[in-house]
């Protein structure tokens, strides 16, 4: 039963026509996406307004920006046209027909290395109607999302890398530490850097998802000490290719070393004593423990997982 009078006045147009704004912050955008008129989407946006009391979008610089309500109530209205639309694949499926079934990650560059060609391949031979739509993480785990089930499955570093919310799952599939590429000169013990040759050197500090925190400054923080990050790089692959250019140490984790390209006169060294290890993790709204997608998703992660242990 639905809370509000409010509310009997939406219907499945308005709910998209709200996820195309959000995604495309363009009314112009959304119409043509949905083949309808510009005053369609306004008129579908004024009956959003009315519903749940919001503005939910304001212009700004050309572009529709959420509001705080707009960015709350997304990841349940994804929800309504996700059952929708598996109502449909349920009424599919009984004419024989099978309808292509989308399994959305929430992920950082790691799992995109090391784990997405392989389980890609697998889902071609296993889950050939599945594809997998993947979404950087940034600095929180998406846990209103996971939850509302918007995205089926997030994978994060643990075991205490990530913050959980009592409301989610998760499973260690992998463990796995650093290493050092550097292209300084003069290392006392070639092929080991030393605590303080490690925080004097300038380093390049690969960011692949949004963090203020990270394992190494946290562990260097604890031990009182500092090191100097000379650039920040989106992606491991961009701080790699920096140190050919300039004198510098990157820290990156051991097992992406085979899906990186090492330039020449970059050498690879242990890190310091004590350096962090961590475990990568699958995280899951408990409420869809038993969903088949986060459980077949899980299996197939798992499955990768093992195989890059057996390579390794």
């Amino acid at each position: 039963m639905l809370h509000s009078n409010y509310l009997k006045q939406l219907d499945l147009q308005d709910i998209v026509v709200f996820l195309n704004l959000l995604e495309h912050r363009s009314a112009k955008r959304t119409a043509e996406l949905m083949n309808v008129s510009q005053p369609t989407v306004s008129y579908c946006l004024k009956r959003l307004r009315g519903c749940f009391d919001d503005t939910l979008f304001a212009s700004s610089q050309g572009l529709l920006q959420p509001t705080a309500k707009a960015e709350k109530i997304a990841p349940y209205l994804r929800v309504v046209i996700e059952s929708v639309n598996r109502c449909a694949e349920a009424d599919a499926s009984a004419d024989g027909v099978a309808m292509p079934r989308i399994w959305r990650l929430c992920a950082p560059e790691y799992f995109e290395l090391a784990f997405l060609p392989q389980a890609l391949a697998s889902l071609s031979r296993s889950h050939a109607n599945t594809s997998l739509h993947l979404e950087r993480l940034s600095r929180d785990l998406p846990v209103d999302r996971l939850i509302a089930g918007d995205i089926d499955l997030a994978i994060g570093f643990g075991p205490s890398y990530h913050q959980l919310h009592p409301e989610l799952q998760w499973q260690p599939v992998l463990s796995d530490g650093f290493v050092c590429l550097t292209s300084e000169r003069g290392l006392a013990q070639p092929g080991v850097m030393s605590l303080d040759e490690f925080c004097q050197s300038a380093h390049v500090f690969p960011t692949p998802w949004i963090s203020e925190k990270n394992m190494v400054d946290g562990w260097l923080e604890k031990i009182g000490r500092t090191r100097n990050v000379l650039v920040r790089a989106n992606g491991y692959q961009a701080c790699v290719n920096i140190l050919a250019a300039v004198p510098a140490t990157v820290s990156l984790p051991a097992r992406l070393l085979a899906h990186l390209r090492i330039p020449e006169g970059v050498m690879q060294c242990q890190p310091p004593m004590g350096f962090p290890v961590f475990t990568v993790d699958m995280i899951w709204s408990r409420d869809r423990s038993l969903s088949g997608d986060v459980a077949s998703l899980r299996t197939l992660i798992q499955d990768v997982a093992s195989e890059l242990l057996r390579a390794s």
